[in-house]
């Protein structure tokens, strides 16, 4: 199912990370794979513990981060489709 606003979503479980520095480095063992998170990343990253709606989340980072909503909202669907894509994030 295509990711929306009222998608569900969180990180998947078990995955290693470190952070370095201000980012985060990921391994899925699942694929053998690292992925790099910048700050806002992490951010989304320590945020997705817990599953919560794409509005839910985006709402969140308005508060923490400058933006429009729009601008906001577009940039975490690009970001957690990207998660997706790495194995990173299922819908709950």
């Amino acid at each position: 199912m295509p990711l929306d606003l009222n998608s569900q979503v969180a990180r998947m479980a078990d995955m290693m990370a470190a952070p370095v520095d201000q980012d985060l480095v990921i391994l899925n063992l699942a694929t053998n794979t690292y992925v790099g998170l910048d700050g806002i990343g992490r951010r989304i990253w320590e945020l997705l513990e817990t599953p919560q709606s794409v509005e839910a989340l985006c709402r969140h980072l308005g508060q923490e981060f400058e933006g429009s909503p729009d601008e906001i909202a577009a940039d975490v669907m690009s970001f957690l489709r990207e998660l997706e894509a790495e194995g990173l994030l299922q819908e709950t």
